[in-house]
Protein backbone atom coordinates (compact mmCIF):
# COMPACT_ATOMS: atom_id res chain seq x y z
CA UNK A 1 0.00 0.00 0.00
CA UNK A 2 1.49 3.32 -1.03
CA UNK A 3 1.56 5.85 1.78
CA UNK A 4 0.15 9.34 1.05
CA UNK A 5 2.58 12.17 0.51
CA UNK A 6 4.45 13.52 3.51
CA UNK A 7 3.19 16.51 5.38
CA UNK A 8 6.31 18.46 4.44
CA UNK A 9 5.85 18.23 0.66
CA UNK A 10 6.01 21.72 -0.78
CA UNK A 11 6.26 23.44 -4.12
CA UNK A 12 9.65 23.31 -5.74
CA UNK A 13 9.89 27.07 -5.91
CA UNK A 14 10.03 27.36 -2.11
CA UNK A 15 13.34 27.33 -0.27
CA UNK A 16 13.08 23.69 0.68
CA UNK A 17 15.91 23.63 3.19
CA UNK A 18 14.72 26.64 5.17
CA UNK A 19 11.14 25.38 5.04
CA UNK A 20 12.09 22.03 6.54
CA UNK A 21 14.06 23.59 9.35
CA UNK A 22 11.26 26.02 10.15
CA UNK A 23 8.57 23.36 10.12
CA UNK A 24 10.51 20.32 11.23
CA UNK A 25 8.07 19.54 14.02
CA UNK A 26 5.39 18.83 11.43
CA UNK A 27 7.88 16.97 9.25
CA UNK A 28 9.00 14.57 11.92
CA UNK A 29 5.59 13.70 13.34
CA UNK A 30 4.87 10.08 12.33
CA UNK A 31 1.67 9.33 10.47
CA UNK A 32 -0.07 6.13 11.50
CA UNK A 33 -1.75 4.20 8.74
CA UNK A 34 -3.73 1.70 10.87
CA UNK A 35 -4.50 2.19 14.55
CA UNK A 36 -1.45 0.32 15.76
CA UNK A 37 -0.60 2.46 18.79
CA UNK A 38 -3.17 3.97 21.11
CA UNK A 39 -1.96 7.23 22.64
CA UNK A 40 -1.87 7.63 26.40
CA UNK A 41 -4.38 9.86 28.11
CA UNK A 42 -3.10 13.41 28.55
CA UNK A 43 -2.56 14.51 32.12
CA UNK A 44 -4.54 17.60 33.09
CA UNK A 45 -2.48 20.51 34.28
CA UNK A 46 -2.99 21.10 37.99
CA UNK A 47 -2.73 24.68 39.15
CA UNK A 48 -0.67 23.52 42.09
CA UNK A 49 1.88 22.01 39.70
CA UNK A 50 2.41 25.28 37.88
CA UNK A 51 2.87 27.17 41.14
CA UNK A 52 5.24 24.63 42.64
CA UNK A 53 8.99 25.06 42.32
CA UNK A 54 10.95 21.99 41.28
CA UNK A 55 14.54 21.07 41.77
CA UNK A 56 14.92 20.33 38.06
CA UNK A 57 12.77 20.78 34.97
CA UNK A 58 13.60 18.66 31.92
CA UNK A 59 12.23 19.91 28.59
CA UNK A 60 11.77 16.90 26.34
CA UNK A 61 10.98 13.23 26.95
CA UNK A 62 13.53 11.63 24.65
CA UNK A 63 16.33 9.27 25.66
CA UNK A 64 18.57 12.09 26.93
CA UNK A 65 15.91 13.87 28.97
CA UNK A 66 14.35 10.73 30.40
CA UNK A 67 17.73 9.28 31.39
CA UNK A 68 18.61 12.51 33.19
CA UNK A 69 15.20 12.56 34.87
CA UNK A 70 15.57 8.94 36.00
CA UNK A 71 18.94 9.38 37.69
CA UNK A 72 18.02 12.71 39.28
CA UNK A 73 14.72 11.37 40.64
CA UNK A 74 16.42 8.19 41.82
CA UNK A 75 18.80 10.34 43.84
CA UNK A 76 15.90 12.12 45.51
CA UNK A 77 15.46 15.32 43.53
CA UNK A 78 12.03 16.67 42.61
CA UNK A 79 11.98 16.43 38.81
CA UNK A 80 9.38 17.59 36.29
CA UNK A 81 9.56 16.50 32.63
CA UNK A 82 7.58 18.54 30.09
CA UNK A 83 6.91 16.84 26.75
CA UNK A 84 5.01 18.35 23.84
CA UNK A 85 3.76 15.01 22.51
CA UNK A 86 0.77 13.05 23.88
CA UNK A 87 3.11 10.30 25.06
CA UNK A 88 6.81 9.51 25.08
CA UNK A 89 7.94 8.69 21.55
CA UNK A 90 4.91 10.21 19.85
CA UNK A 91 7.12 12.36 17.60
CA UNK A 92 9.21 9.46 16.38
CA UNK A 93 8.63 7.04 13.54
CA UNK A 94 10.08 3.59 13.11
CA UNK A 95 13.05 2.39 15.05
CA UNK A 96 16.77 2.30 15.49
CA UNK A 97 19.54 0.19 16.89
CA UNK A 98 20.41 0.43 20.55
CA UNK A 99 23.95 -0.35 21.63
CA UNK A 100 23.85 -3.01 24.31
CA UNK A 101 27.00 -2.36 26.34
CA UNK A 102 26.58 1.41 26.84
CA UNK A 103 22.90 0.95 27.70
CA UNK A 104 23.58 -2.04 29.96
CA UNK A 105 26.00 0.07 32.02
CA UNK A 106 23.24 2.61 32.66
CA UNK A 107 20.32 0.18 32.96
CA UNK A 108 21.64 -3.31 33.80
CA UNK A 109 19.97 -6.11 31.81
CA UNK A 110 17.69 -3.57 30.14
CA UNK A 111 16.68 -6.14 27.53
CA UNK A 112 14.71 -7.97 30.21
CA UNK A 113 12.44 -4.93 30.69
CA UNK A 114 12.53 -2.91 27.47
CA UNK A 115 10.77 -4.43 24.48
CA UNK A 116 13.57 -5.05 21.98
CA UNK A 117 12.65 -6.33 18.52
CA UNK A 118 15.62 -8.45 17.45
CA UNK A 119 19.16 -9.22 18.56
CA UNK A 120 21.44 -7.85 15.85
CA UNK A 121 23.84 -10.58 14.76
CA UNK A 122 24.27 -9.42 11.18
CA UNK A 123 25.72 -6.13 9.97
CA UNK A 124 25.99 -5.32 6.27
CA UNK A 125 26.81 -2.38 4.01
CA UNK A 126 25.61 -2.03 0.45
CA UNK A 127 27.29 0.12 -2.19
CA UNK A 128 24.46 0.59 -4.67
CA UNK A 129 23.83 1.59 -8.26
CA UNK A 130 20.46 1.59 -10.00
CA UNK A 131 20.64 -2.14 -10.76
CA UNK A 132 23.37 -3.69 -8.59
CA UNK A 133 24.69 -4.03 -5.05
CA UNK A 134 28.25 -4.54 -3.84
CA UNK A 135 27.91 -5.74 -0.26
CA UNK A 136 30.07 -6.44 2.75
CA UNK A 137 28.54 -8.50 5.51
CA UNK A 138 29.50 -9.75 8.93
CA UNK A 139 27.59 -12.41 10.85
CA UNK A 140 28.53 -13.97 14.17
CA UNK A 141 26.75 -16.20 16.65
CA UNK A 142 28.91 -14.62 19.35
CA UNK A 143 26.82 -11.47 18.96
CA UNK A 144 23.73 -13.47 19.95
CA UNK A 145 24.93 -14.11 23.52
CA UNK A 146 24.40 -11.83 26.53
CA UNK A 147 25.31 -9.07 27.08
CA UNK A 148 24.83 -8.87 23.30
CA UNK A 149 26.01 -6.07 21.01
CA UNK A 150 23.00 -4.37 19.46
CA UNK A 151 19.23 -4.65 19.41
CA UNK A 152 16.75 -3.26 16.97
CA UNK A 153 14.08 -1.31 18.83
CA UNK A 154 11.02 0.70 17.96
CA UNK A 155 11.60 4.16 19.29
CA UNK A 156 8.15 4.46 20.79
CA UNK A 157 8.72 1.33 22.88
CA UNK A 158 12.15 2.50 24.03
CA UNK A 159 10.89 5.95 24.98
CA UNK A 160 7.85 4.61 26.82
CA UNK A 161 10.08 2.24 28.77
CA UNK A 162 12.43 5.07 29.73
CA UNK A 163 9.43 7.20 30.72
CA UNK A 164 8.26 4.35 32.94
CA UNK A 165 11.69 4.10 34.55
CA UNK A 166 11.70 7.84 35.22
CA UNK A 167 8.23 7.89 36.78
CA UNK A 168 8.99 4.80 38.87
CA UNK A 169 12.01 6.66 40.22
CA UNK A 170 9.78 9.58 41.20
CA UNK A 171 9.90 11.98 38.26
CA UNK A 172 6.68 13.61 37.10
CA UNK A 173 5.94 13.81 33.38
CA UNK A 174 3.41 16.17 31.80
CA UNK A 175 2.51 15.40 28.20
CA UNK A 176 1.02 17.84 25.68
CA UNK A 177 3.10 20.62 27.21
CA UNK A 178 5.23 22.48 24.67
CA UNK A 179 8.00 24.54 26.24
CA UNK A 180 8.48 27.83 24.40
CA UNK A 181 11.57 29.16 26.13
CA UNK A 182 13.61 29.24 29.30
CA UNK A 183 13.11 32.07 31.78
CA UNK A 184 16.07 33.94 33.27
CA UNK A 185 16.26 36.36 36.18
CA UNK A 186 17.92 39.77 36.14
CA UNK A 187 21.28 38.12 36.81
CA UNK A 188 21.00 35.82 33.81
CA UNK A 189 20.29 32.71 35.89
CA UNK A 190 17.73 30.28 34.47
CA UNK A 191 14.86 29.69 36.87
CA UNK A 192 11.97 28.28 34.90
CA UNK A 193 10.27 27.75 31.56
CA UNK A 194 7.27 29.11 29.70
CA UNK A 195 4.94 26.71 27.90
CA UNK A 196 2.82 27.18 24.79
CA UNK A 197 -0.35 27.75 26.82
CA UNK A 198 1.41 30.51 28.81
CA UNK A 199 2.04 28.25 31.77
CA UNK A 200 5.10 29.02 33.86
CA UNK A 201 7.05 26.33 35.70
CA UNK A 202 9.84 27.15 38.12
CA UNK A 203 12.95 25.18 39.00
CA UNK A 204 16.46 25.68 40.29
CA UNK A 205 17.99 24.07 37.19
CA UNK A 206 16.70 23.58 33.65
CA UNK A 207 17.77 20.77 31.30
CA UNK A 208 17.04 21.30 27.62
CA UNK A 209 16.51 17.98 25.86
CA UNK A 210 14.11 18.87 23.06
CA UNK A 211 16.03 17.10 20.32
CA UNK A 212 17.65 18.06 17.03
CA UNK A 213 17.34 21.67 15.89
CA UNK A 214 16.51 22.77 19.44
CA UNK A 215 14.06 25.60 18.85
CA UNK A 216 13.83 25.99 22.61
CA UNK A 217 17.55 26.71 22.95
CA UNK A 218 17.38 29.02 19.93
CA UNK A 219 14.38 30.98 21.26
CA UNK A 220 16.11 31.27 24.62
CA UNK A 221 19.11 32.88 22.93
CA UNK A 222 21.48 30.08 23.91
CA UNK A 223 22.47 28.70 20.49
CA UNK A 224 22.66 30.15 16.97
CA UNK A 225 20.24 29.07 14.29
CA UNK A 226 21.29 25.71 12.89
CA UNK A 227 22.51 25.72 9.29
CA UNK A 228 21.05 23.43 6.61
CA UNK A 229 24.54 22.03 5.99
CA UNK A 230 24.78 20.74 9.58
CA UNK A 231 21.37 19.09 9.71
CA UNK A 232 20.24 16.00 7.82
CA UNK A 233 16.65 15.08 7.13
CA UNK A 234 15.72 11.40 7.01
CA UNK A 235 12.45 9.92 5.85
CA UNK A 236 11.36 6.54 7.13
CA UNK A 237 8.76 3.91 6.38
CA UNK A 238 7.82 0.83 8.36
CA UNK A 239 6.51 -2.11 6.33
CA UNK A 240 4.79 -5.05 8.00
CA UNK A 241 5.83 -8.58 7.03
CA UNK A 242 5.46 -11.95 8.78
CA UNK A 243 8.34 -12.72 11.11
CA UNK A 244 9.15 -15.99 9.36
CA UNK A 245 9.27 -14.25 5.97
CA UNK A 246 11.72 -11.64 7.28
CA UNK A 247 13.99 -14.39 8.57
CA UNK A 248 13.79 -16.25 5.28
CA UNK A 249 14.55 -13.23 3.11
CA UNK A 250 17.43 -11.99 5.26
CA UNK A 251 18.79 -15.47 6.11
CA UNK A 252 18.28 -15.02 9.86
CA UNK A 253 17.63 -17.35 12.75
CA UNK A 254 14.43 -16.73 14.75
CA UNK A 255 14.81 -13.69 16.98
CA UNK A 256 17.96 -12.49 15.27
CA UNK A 257 18.14 -9.40 13.09
CA UNK A 258 20.20 -7.44 10.63
CA UNK A 259 21.00 -3.81 9.93
CA UNK A 260 22.03 -2.83 6.42
CA UNK A 261 23.68 0.50 5.66
CA UNK A 262 22.95 1.83 2.17
CA UNK A 263 25.29 4.10 0.20
CA UNK A 264 25.34 5.52 -3.30
CA UNK A 265 22.17 5.17 -5.35
CA UNK A 266 19.70 5.89 -2.49
CA UNK A 267 20.64 9.57 -2.26
CA UNK A 268 20.59 10.36 -5.98
CA UNK A 269 24.13 11.64 -6.44
CA UNK A 270 24.51 13.42 -3.11
CA UNK A 271 26.34 12.32 0.01
CA UNK A 272 23.86 10.72 2.37
CA UNK A 273 22.87 7.33 3.66
CA UNK A 274 20.03 4.89 3.92
CA UNK A 275 19.38 1.90 6.13
CA UNK A 276 17.26 -1.18 6.60
CA UNK A 277 16.38 -2.33 10.13
CA UNK A 278 14.61 -5.61 10.78
CA UNK A 279 12.02 -5.76 13.56
CA UNK A 280 10.02 -8.71 14.84
CA UNK A 281 7.28 -8.42 12.26
CA UNK A 282 8.24 -5.42 10.14
CA UNK A 283 11.07 -3.75 8.25
CA UNK A 284 12.05 -0.10 8.60
CA UNK A 285 13.60 1.66 5.59
CA UNK A 286 15.12 5.11 5.94
CA UNK A 287 17.06 7.42 3.67
CA UNK A 288 18.31 10.96 4.01
CA UNK A 289 20.94 13.61 3.47
CA UNK A 290 21.74 17.18 4.45
CA UNK A 291 18.85 19.64 4.29
CA UNK A 292 21.08 21.82 2.11
CA UNK A 293 21.36 18.96 -0.38
CA UNK A 294 17.58 18.69 -0.63
CA UNK A 295 17.42 22.41 -1.34
CA UNK A 296 20.14 22.08 -3.99
CA UNK A 297 18.51 19.05 -5.60
CA UNK A 298 15.08 20.65 -5.68
CA UNK A 299 13.10 17.54 -4.85
CA UNK A 300 11.15 16.54 -1.79
CA UNK A 301 12.39 13.85 0.62
CA UNK A 302 9.60 11.46 -0.27
CA UNK A 303 11.16 11.11 -3.73
CA UNK A 304 14.19 9.38 -2.22
CA UNK A 305 12.09 6.94 -0.24
CA UNK A 306 9.90 5.99 -3.19
CA UNK A 307 13.02 5.70 -5.35
CA UNK A 308 14.82 3.33 -3.02
CA UNK A 309 11.75 1.12 -2.56
CA UNK A 310 11.74 0.49 -6.31
CA UNK A 311 15.34 -0.70 -6.39
CA UNK A 312 15.28 -4.35 -7.52
CA UNK A 313 17.29 -5.61 -4.55
CA UNK A 314 15.06 -3.83 -2.03
CA UNK A 315 11.79 -4.36 -3.86
CA UNK A 316 12.15 -8.11 -3.45
CA UNK A 317 12.78 -7.74 0.30
CA UNK A 318 9.58 -5.78 0.93
CA UNK A 319 7.35 -7.55 -1.61
CA UNK A 320 3.92 -8.28 -0.17
CA UNK A 321 4.43 -5.96 2.79
CA UNK A 322 2.05 -3.28 4.02
CA UNK A 323 3.07 0.22 5.02
CA UNK A 324 2.01 0.78 8.63
CA UNK A 325 3.91 3.97 9.50
CA UNK A 326 5.96 6.70 7.91
CA UNK A 327 7.52 9.98 8.92
CA UNK A 328 10.74 11.93 9.10
CA UNK A 329 13.39 13.07 11.53
CA UNK A 330 16.21 15.57 11.69
CA UNK A 331 19.67 14.44 12.77
CA UNK A 332 22.48 16.85 13.71
CA UNK A 333 25.50 15.95 11.59
CA UNK A 334 27.77 18.92 12.03
CA UNK A 335 29.96 16.87 14.35
CA UNK A 336 32.31 18.17 17.01
CA UNK A 337 32.70 21.61 15.46
CA UNK A 338 28.93 22.20 15.53
CA UNK A 339 28.49 21.56 19.27
CA UNK A 340 27.11 24.75 20.88
CA UNK A 341 27.89 25.92 24.43
CA UNK A 342 26.25 23.24 26.58
CA UNK A 343 26.39 24.93 29.98
CA UNK A 344 24.72 28.20 31.00
CA UNK A 345 23.81 29.71 34.37
CA UNK A 346 21.23 27.33 35.82
CA UNK A 347 20.84 25.40 32.55
CA UNK A 348 22.45 22.59 30.55
CA UNK A 349 21.77 21.24 27.05
CA UNK A 350 21.92 17.50 26.38
CA UNK A 351 21.49 14.90 23.64
CA UNK A 352 20.57 15.87 20.09
CA UNK A 353 19.76 19.39 21.29
CA UNK A 354 23.49 19.75 21.91
CA UNK A 355 24.45 18.12 18.58
CA UNK A 356 25.92 15.15 20.46
CA UNK A 357 25.53 12.75 17.54
CA UNK A 358 28.36 10.76 15.99
CA UNK A 359 27.39 9.02 12.77
CA UNK A 360 25.09 6.12 13.60
CA UNK A 361 25.62 6.67 17.33
CA UNK A 362 22.86 8.90 18.65
CA UNK A 363 20.67 7.19 21.23
CA UNK A 364 23.51 5.87 23.37
CA UNK A 365 25.28 9.24 23.28
CA UNK A 366 22.02 10.95 24.24
CA UNK A 367 21.49 8.64 27.21
CA UNK A 368 25.04 9.05 28.45
CA UNK A 369 24.90 12.83 28.08
CA UNK A 370 21.73 12.71 30.19
CA UNK A 371 23.56 10.64 32.79
CA UNK A 372 26.53 13.01 32.93
CA UNK A 373 24.20 16.00 33.10
CA UNK A 374 22.36 14.36 36.01
CA UNK A 375 25.62 13.97 37.94
CA UNK A 376 26.53 17.62 37.40
CA UNK A 377 23.04 18.90 38.18
CA UNK A 378 22.83 16.83 41.36
CA UNK A 379 26.18 18.18 42.56
CA UNK A 380 25.04 21.74 41.80
CA UNK A 381 21.75 21.24 43.62
CA UNK A 382 23.40 19.80 46.72
CA UNK A 383 25.81 22.74 46.87
CA UNK A 384 23.10 25.25 45.85
CA UNK A 385 25.51 26.62 43.30
CA UNK A 386 23.94 26.85 39.84
CA UNK A 387 26.73 28.79 38.20
CA UNK A 388 28.45 27.85 34.96
CA UNK A 389 31.53 26.95 36.95
CA UNK A 390 29.68 24.37 39.03
CA UNK A 391 27.61 22.96 36.17
CA UNK A 392 30.73 22.66 34.02
CA UNK A 393 31.24 19.29 35.66
CA UNK A 394 28.88 18.17 32.88
CA UNK A 395 31.25 19.20 30.09
CA UNK A 396 34.22 17.84 32.04
CA UNK A 397 32.57 14.42 32.25
CA UNK A 398 31.69 14.57 28.56
CA UNK A 399 35.26 15.42 27.61
CA UNK A 400 36.63 12.53 29.66
CA UNK A 401 34.18 10.08 28.08
CA UNK A 402 33.95 8.33 24.74
CA UNK A 403 31.35 10.89 23.63
CA UNK A 404 33.57 13.91 23.08
CA UNK A 405 36.68 11.87 22.36
CA UNK A 406 34.94 10.07 19.49
CA UNK A 407 33.41 13.29 18.21
CA UNK A 408 36.84 14.92 18.24
CA UNK A 409 38.31 11.98 16.35
CA UNK A 410 35.71 12.50 13.60
CA UNK A 411 35.73 16.29 13.76
CA UNK A 412 36.57 16.68 10.08
CA UNK A 413 33.95 14.27 8.74
CA UNK A 414 31.27 16.89 8.02
CA UNK A 415 33.71 19.10 6.11
CA UNK A 416 35.05 16.07 4.24
CA UNK A 417 31.57 15.23 2.97
CA UNK A 418 31.19 18.79 1.70
CA UNK A 419 34.65 18.75 0.10
CA UNK A 420 34.01 15.45 -1.70
CA UNK A 421 30.27 15.78 -2.46
CA UNK A 422 30.38 13.00 -5.03
CA UNK A 423 32.10 10.43 -2.80
CA UNK A 424 29.28 8.03 -1.97
CA UNK A 425 27.72 8.03 -5.42
CA UNK A 426 30.88 7.92 -7.54
CA UNK A 427 32.81 5.36 -5.51
CA UNK A 428 29.74 3.16 -5.19
CA UNK A 429 29.46 3.13 -8.98
CA UNK A 430 33.17 2.48 -9.36
CA UNK A 431 33.05 -0.39 -6.88
CA UNK A 432 30.08 -1.98 -8.59
CA UNK A 433 31.64 -1.59 -12.02
CA UNK A 434 34.87 -3.20 -10.84
CA UNK A 435 32.96 -6.08 -9.24
CA UNK A 436 30.89 -6.57 -12.38
CA UNK A 437 33.94 -6.70 -14.63
CA UNK A 438 35.74 -9.12 -12.32
CA UNK A 439 32.70 -11.40 -12.21
CA UNK A 440 32.08 -11.23 -15.97
CA UNK A 441 33.69 -13.99 -18.03
CA UNK A 442 35.32 -12.86 -21.28
CA UNK A 443 37.13 -14.70 -24.04
CA UNK A 444 40.32 -12.73 -23.49
CA UNK A 445 43.56 -13.32 -21.57
CA UNK A 446 43.55 -12.43 -17.87
CA UNK A 447 46.19 -9.76 -18.37
CA UNK A 448 44.09 -8.04 -21.03
CA UNK A 449 41.03 -8.23 -18.79
CA UNK A 450 42.86 -6.62 -15.88
CA UNK A 451 44.00 -3.79 -18.15
CA UNK A 452 40.44 -3.32 -19.42
CA UNK A 453 39.06 -3.12 -15.87
CA UNK A 454 41.75 -0.62 -14.90
CA UNK A 455 40.91 1.61 -17.87
CA UNK A 456 37.18 1.49 -17.12
CA UNK A 457 37.68 2.47 -13.49
CA UNK A 458 40.19 5.23 -14.17
CA UNK A 459 37.93 6.64 -16.87
CA UNK A 460 35.36 7.24 -14.11
CA UNK A 461 37.90 8.95 -11.83
CA UNK A 462 41.58 9.67 -12.64
CA UNK A 463 44.14 7.90 -10.48
CA UNK A 464 45.54 11.11 -9.02
CA UNK A 465 42.05 12.26 -8.04
CA UNK A 466 41.38 8.90 -6.38
CA UNK A 467 44.61 9.19 -4.42
CA UNK A 468 43.74 12.76 -3.44
CA UNK A 469 40.35 11.67 -2.11
CA UNK A 470 41.92 8.76 -0.22
CA UNK A 471 44.45 11.11 1.36
CA UNK A 472 41.75 13.59 2.41
CA UNK A 473 39.77 10.76 3.97
CA UNK A 474 42.81 9.29 5.71
CA UNK A 475 43.61 12.62 7.35
CA UNK A 476 40.13 12.65 8.90
CA UNK A 477 39.86 9.05 10.09
CA UNK A 478 43.46 8.30 11.13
Amino acid sequence: MRAPKYIFLIKRKLKLGEYMLKHWYEAKRPHKIPDKISSLQTENQDTAIAEKKYDVIVAGAGPAGLTAAYFLARDGLNVLVLERGPYAGAKNCGGASIMAEPTHKLFPNFWEECHCERIITDQAYWLMTEDSVLSSRFQSDRLAAAPYNKFSVKRVNLYKWLAGKATEAGAQILFNHTVKQAVFNENGLAGGVLTQNDGKYLADIIILADGANSLLAERSGLVPRVTPENMSLYVKETIALPSSLIEERFNLLPGQGTIIGLLGYPTAGFNGTGSIHTFSDSINISVGMAVASFAQAGFNPNDLLERIKKHPHIKRLIAGGQTIEYGGSLIPEGGYNAIPPLVHPGLVIIGDAGSLVNGTHGINLAMWSGFYAAKAVYAAKISRDYSVGKLSLYTKLLQESFIIQDLQANAGAAALMRNIPYAFDLYSRMGNEAAYQVARVYTMPKRAKRLMVYKKITSMQPVLKILSDVWKTWKVIR
